[in-house]
């Protein structure tokens, strides 16, 4: 069964009965919602991006029979459309440049779509996700926010024992809940970030270990972002300050990029780790600072932001060599 029409297909039908039974609330579906991409990437990276567009147009035709015509067209746009370009962009290439300073080029060697760019394209994805979200509570800022209270009192605030401490009563928790109200197309935007890269990278590793990976694995450790993200991360910061909708959608790409940022940050001071004796104390001290002190990842987030600038990789690694170029 190598056809990737075959391979497709059945990649979409498993996406589409993983994406439904998440419908049902349950702590299981939760769980499920998490692999919910990886059937997709794993036909895309495995079998070509051909399969990935028909897993996504196989996984939305079945959703929409499960659940509803605007289901299967919310997890085209959400999940199979999105899979299939990243499966795409991974595996796009084009033969090898003359070398700089070299007069020949190696027969059949091909230049890969780097891997910052990918991540970056992936960035921006997760803040239109994010955004298209947004008119589903509402197409103006108080019916929008009306309508999050609305489900924040169902789920969450009337399930409160009426002993509660001062402080903790509905009125009193009034402005977190407005600053929840406010970062929830942030919020959204980097688990849909961070639950894409984890099932991409988790297809790809798979592919690779059983010989389907169409392109030779490539060096993570040394990606870089285009210029215009960090044009686009300054521009969705100062956009959350706009009023109503499209500061609340802007907050979506300022969530997106900034976890972007950060992992490029971690990336950077991996490799400036790797000479450090007991790296891995510093390691795990770095990581439990992250999960405990969001500064930290602040903090981390402005390395990766200044990489551009203070080239920290190259120092760290002193070997007299440029990295690889990010085909800018």
């Amino acid at each position: 069964m190598n056809s990737p029409v075959l391979i497709g297909i059945g990649a979409g039908l498993v996406s589409a009965v993983l994406f439904a039974s998440t419908m049902t609330g349950s702590v299981l579906a939760m769980a499920l919602f998490y692999i919910t991409a990886l059937p997709g990437f794993l036909a895309g990276l495995g079998w070509g991006a051909q399969a990935g567009f028909i897993a996504a147009l196989t996984g939305a035709g079945l959703t929409s029979i499960l659940l509803a015509p605007l289901a299967g067209l919310g997890y085209f746009l959400t999940l199979g459309f999105p899979i299939a370009i990243l499966c795409y962009l991974t595996l796009l290439a084009r033969p090898a440049e003359e070398a700089e300073g070299a007069g020949n080029v190696t027969s059949g060697a091909m230049e890969w779509y780097p891997p910052g760019r990918i991540v970056a394209w992936t960035a921006l994805m997760a803040g239109c996700v994010a955004a298209l979200s947004v008119p589903l509570f509402g197409m103006d800022v108080e019916t929008y926010r009306a309508n999050l209270q609305e489900i924040l009192d169902k789920t969450f605030l009337n399930q409160l024992p009426e002993d509660m401490p001062k402080g903790l009563d509905k009125e009193k928790m009034a402005p977190v809940i407005e600053l929840l109200i406010r970062a929830l197309p942030a919020a959204s935007a980097i688990v849909w970030f961070g639950v894409m890269l984890l099932n991409m990278w988790s297809a790809a590793r798979i592919a690779d270990v059983s010989g389907r990976f169409i392109r030779p694995w490539p060096d993570l450790t040394m990606m870089n972002y285009p210029g215009g993200l960090a044009l686009g991360f300054i521009a969705s910061l100062l956009g959350t300050f706009a009023p109503g909708i499209p500061g609340i959608i802007a907050t979506g790409f300022a969530g997106a990029f900034l976890v972007a940022y950060v992992l490029l940050g971690l990336v950077v001071l991996h490799v400036m780790a790797r000479k450090a004796p007991l790296s891995f104390i510093f390691l795990g001290l770095l990581y439990l600072g992250i999960f405990l002190f969001r500064w930290v990842a602040l903090v981390v987030a402005i390395v990766g932001i200044g990489e551009p600038i203070f080239k920290l990789r190259e120092r760290a690694l002193s070997t007299g060599t440029t990295p690889p170029p990010d085909n800018d």
